[in-house]
């Protein structure tokens, strides 16, 4: 490092050195920037930043919720998104610590990818603009400004040596831009005019990139792209004296509405399949509808409707904990802080909102059952049959998700750091989802070496979601084209019973002999096996017994370890595997809430020719006969009893 550079990070340091960059003077542009007003001029231009009512009740990584990539990181960094946490640990040297003394702000680009470009973001500036605002202590804004002279002063966007690929590519821009608006808006009354001036150049180099990048891209329904438009109405709306404002905003907002009408399904899903996302996802257009109304600017065709549609998919699908399920590239990312938001600019009181129960979602192809009754604690069932895998979407084909009460039982291995190894090597993999290995043969795309594979579109699909009185039953089919099937067509019924215990019938349709891996990935909990009976015992709050109805045809239960990913850090985690091999096989498993043994409850099935019957008989005497009927059957009698429904209980 030359003598230069670092008389200039001592002065950096010391808090004594600027960038002076000669533009018009701010005294002229930002005229009315009281510390807690919303109302800025800009010229002749009225300028609203509509953010500053959630600065109180909202850590700024709450309210603004991060793409799953830097939550990860996040998460791995911090464990928080408390910004004094934040702040507190950045100014006992976290980023040198972990990126170098000085910054290197590129040099974990080719062994760690995304912990670089979380550095390069910015998500942690607005926790000190933030705390800022809030007290008007100047040395978080000092703190701040440190940090912003630095980058920009290390990464030029148009130089003969750059120390980065990325810093000037994709969401880094994106993400920069807002948080640097964040930054400027919340600190305006403190920030000096060359504070001002070196913002707004470094945003002018920012508004060419979105608009030569996003703006000239093609249309597309990546994540990506809908939240560089979104960066892009940013510096349009509220930077209007940007060389190219009119063309930022008029752009981002045409982009915008393209993803509204084509990256979600009618049922409010997204066509990536991603779970963890969906609240990151929903901020961009709540906010993009915000910074619109408050400034005056005709909204994006149907992103009310939208907004609505993403609500009642929050309410639809998140976990009894407040979470999205950790399915696919997924962090179990909470859903209040979005929820409430959205609620309030919809007005909720005057809309139908739909409220936590069971849903179907036919257009995604996901299904969630909730229970609810004053005898029974509630359970919590979601139903992801992988009809999208690959990209950020994962091979457990016919997965379920499972929560009794407050706790989960079956869980989904969720996912990590996209750097680490284990994304490839496990998280992707059919065996680190609640599915069937057939013949040992898993997703080979998503199983290989690639770190990303190509999205495909599969036929794995829920074919039937009925719901009854005794009964809930969602029915999934994995085909035999699946070159995973090893052409086994595999149908799977998940039935919640009375309120009372699940039902896990897994029909294997195929004339040859197959061996058949169902797998059951476990919480971080204790649990006891008897290997004669084949039955499990989780150890939970309230324990949950898995039991087979006819333990003769499982060769084996074995317990294993894998990984799960808990609050963004690997853990083992035990994973029981029920061993089955034959030609046509009826396999039924029972999970049911018990004492303190397996044994307070009883199951056992009987094969007909027109489908399955299978009795549960409680600890109280009581006794349920189930009928299955088999796929090609019109009807199934047993004794005095027929259906001609896919089940019936009696």
């Amino acid at each position: 490092m030359g003598s230069d550079r670092r008389i200039f990070l001592k002065k950096l340091v010391a808090g004594s050195a600027g960038i002076l960059v000669t533009t018009t003077a701010f005294s002229e542009i930002f005229l009315n920037s009281p510390l807690r007003s919303n109302k800025y001029s800009i010229g002749n231009n009225k300028i609203i930043f509509p953010f500053f009512k959630y600065l109180k009740a909202y850590n700024l990584g709450n309210y603004l919720p991060k793409d799953q990539g830097g939550k990860f990181i996040q998460m791995e960094l911090f464990n928080s998104e408390d910004d004094h946490i934040i702040v507190e640990s950045i100014r006992n040297g976290l980023l040198q610590k972990i990126y170098g003394d000085p910054i290197g702000w590129g040099e974990l680009e080719k062994t760690e990818l995304e912990k670089s470009v979380w550095l390069n973001r910015f998500y942690y500036l607005p926790s000190f603009a933030r705390l800022y605002y809030l007290s008007g202590d100047k040395s978080y804004l000092n703190d701040m400004m440190t940090l912003i002279r630095l980058w920009i002063h290390d990464n030029p966007r148009v130089t003969d040596s750059p120390i980065s690929k990325y810093n000037w590519y994709d969401m880094q821009v994106a993400w920069r831009s807002i948080h640097l608006s964040w930054c400027f808006f919340l600190c305006s009354h403190g920030l000096t005019e060359d504070d001002k001036t070196l913002i707004f150049e470094s945003l002018k180099e920012h508004s060419e990139v979105l608009v030569n990048g996003f703006g000239r891209q093609k249309l597309n329904e990546f994540n990506h792209q809908a939240h560089g438009a979104l960066a892009m109405v940013y510096l349009g709306i509220l930077f209007p004296t940007l060389p190219k404002a009119e063309e930022l905003r008029d752009d981002g907002l045409r982009i915008l509405e393209h993803h509204i009408n084509n990256s979600f399904y009618k049922d409010g899903g997204n066509v990536e399949q991603m779970f963890g996302y969906y609240p990151f996802e929903t901020s961009i257009f709540r906010d993009t509808y915000l910074l619109c109304r408050e400034n005056e600017i005709k909204l994006p065709k149907n992103i009310k409707p939208l907004l609505q549609k993403m609500a009642n998919y929050l309410l639809e699908v998140a976990q009894p904990d407040g979470t999205m399920p950790p399915i696919n590239d997924s962090y179990p990312m909470p859903v209040n802080p979005t929820l409430d938001t959205v609620h309030e600019i919809l007005d909720s009181s005057k809309l139908e909102m739909k409220v936590p129960g069971s849903h179907y979602l036919p257009d995604s192809h996901i299904g969630v059952m909730r229970t609810n009754s004053s005898e029974f604690k509630p359970w919590y069932l979601l139903a992801n049959p992988a009809m999208t895998i690959g990209a950020h979407a994962h091979a457990g084909r016919l997965g379920f998700n499972l929560w009794y009460g407050k706790q989960p039982v079956v869980i989904d291995s969720g996912c990590c750091n996209y750097d680490d190894p284990l994304l490839v090597k496990w998280y992707r993999t059919s065996q680190a989802h609640n599915t069937v290995i057939i013949d040992g043969k898993s997703d080979e795309a998503t199983s290989g070496d690639r770190q990303w594979a190509g999205k495909r579109q599969s036929d794995n699909r829920i074919t039937d979601w009925i719901e009854k009185p005794d009964y809930s039953l969602v029915r999934m089919i994995s085909p035999n084209t699946e070159k995973a099937n090893a052409s086994v067509n595999w149908i799977r019924n998940l039935a919640l019973i009375k309120n009372n215990y699940l039902l896990i019938y897994d029909y294997f349709d195929t004339t040859n002999k197959h061996d058949y891996e169902i797998l059951l990935h476990l919480p971080l909990e204790e649990f006891e096996v008897n290997n004669l009976e084949k039955t499990l015992l989780l150890k939970v709050d309230s324990p949950v017994a898995f039991i087979p109805a006819d333990p003769s045809i499982c060769n084996e239960l074995k317990m294993g370890k894998g990984f799960v990913n808990i609050n963004g850090k690997n853990k083992l985690a035990p994973v029981a595997s029920y061993h089955i091999t034959g030609k046509e096989t009826h396999s039924v498993l029972m999970a049911a809430p018990v004492g303190n043994s397996a044994s307070e409850m009883k199951i056992s099935q009987e094969i007909f020719t027109d489908g399955i019957v299978v009795v549960v008989e409680h600890l109280s005497g009581k006794k349920d006969t189930i009928l299955f009927r088999k796929p090609g059957s019109e009807s199934f009698r047993y004794h005095n009893y027929k259906t001609t429904n896919w089940m019936a209980v009696y």
